[in-house]
């Protein structure tokens, strides 16, 4: 995994587990140098696509090249606007929003003269920034939102906020299921995968989640559990009986972990990207053992290429003169 991790480009947590960054580099590599101090000022039309079905338009038109449109595209987000995502649109790019091209879910504007202040600050680069990590911003909303309000003390328990964070599979899910509660939010992904053998190593590795919390002091409690018993939080949602998925992961917040603006950020980040970050490790770990399996298979060839006996023939050897002759 670490040599995956190393020709990506992602960062290392210590372990040898890579956190992927939130933000887009591509967007955020296009963003800069036109909010930042280059001041650049030339059209553009750019599409991106991202992780979870999310995909970027970024349009900066020639009559008005200081006018940076960004359209968004993502799962969900009807219920994501219902749950938190227009009032995070709303506070982070204030009187930005504009109507989305056709295939788009939403679009905010943004005067790069003027860039729009927000919680995140004012100046262009931080505006950039904001820009490229818009997905957190918008599907992370019910989490931050629930966040908010146990940072608050204003958790309604029994409001389960279910977000489709993923194409689920024939068997089901890619789904998260935030639960409140008076002193905790619990967020439940059911996971899945439609190969066989990304399901199997998907399992081990959310089997490791509920291990590692033993070593590592106040973390959040992880909970795992099989794809036909989902946890007590959630057996009473409709539709929650999945059979043969890989299983249910649960992560439990508590105020500590969500006390301030920065560790809420970083949770919600990090459980927004949960997915992404376990396929990713799903495939690495897969090259990994692929490429073990042909270092072996190598090694082997080596092996029986040096076993390899001469043969006992006895060749015919011919003179000058051309005259047969046997070597004793």
């Amino acid at each position: 995994m670490a040599w995956a991790a190393k020709q990506s480009g992602a960062s290392s947590a210590g372990s040898g587990l890579m956190h992927l960054p939130t933000q887009n580099s591509i967007l955020l590599s296009s963003l800069t140098p036109r909010l930042g101090p280059d001041a650049l000022r030339e059209p553009c039309e750019l599409k991106v696509s991202d992780f979870d079905d999310v995909i970027y338009k970024l349009f900066v038109p020639p009559e008005a090249p200081n006018m940076i449109t960004l359209h968004i595209g993502l799962r969900d987000w009807a219920n994501l606007r219902a749950n938190g995502g227009q009032s995070a649109l709303d506070s982070n790019f204030p009187g930005c929003e504009t109507s989305p091209d056709e295939g788009f879910d939403c679009a905010i504007v943004v005067n790069a003269d003027s860039p729009p202040k927000g919680p995140w600050g004012s100046t262009g680069e931080a505006c950039a920034a904001k820009m490229a990590d818009i997905k957190t911003l918008l599907v992370g909303s019910p989490f931050d939102a629930a966040f908010a309000s146990l940072s608050a003390g204003s958790s309604s328990p029994g409001s389960i906020t279910v977000v489709d964070m993923h194409k689920p599979t024939a068997a089901g899910g890619g789904k998260c299921y935030i639960v409140p509660k008076d002193d905790r939010v619990t967020a439940v992904f059911a996971v899945d995968f439609p190969d066989e053998t990304d399901r199997a190593i998907a399992r081990i590795f959310l089997q490791e989640f509920v291990e590692a919390q033993r070593s590592v002091n106040n973390c959040p409690p992880a909970a795992y559990s099989r794809g036909h018993e989902p946890p007590t939080e959630v057996q009473g949602v409709e539709g929650i009986a999945e059979e043969g998925i890989a299983g249910f992961v649960s992560f439990t917040l508590f105020g500590d972990h969500v006390g301030d603006g920065k560790r809420r950020g970083t949770a919600v980040g990090m459980l927004v990207n949960f997915l992404t970050y376990l396929q990713y490790h799903v495939k690495a770990t897969k090259t990994y053992m692929h490429m073990r399996m042909r270092s072996k298979v190598n090694g082997l060839l080596q092996v029986l290429s040096r076993a390899k006996q001469e043969s006992s023939e006895v060749k015919e050897k011919k003179t000058f003169q051309g005259k047969s002759f046997q070597r004793a």
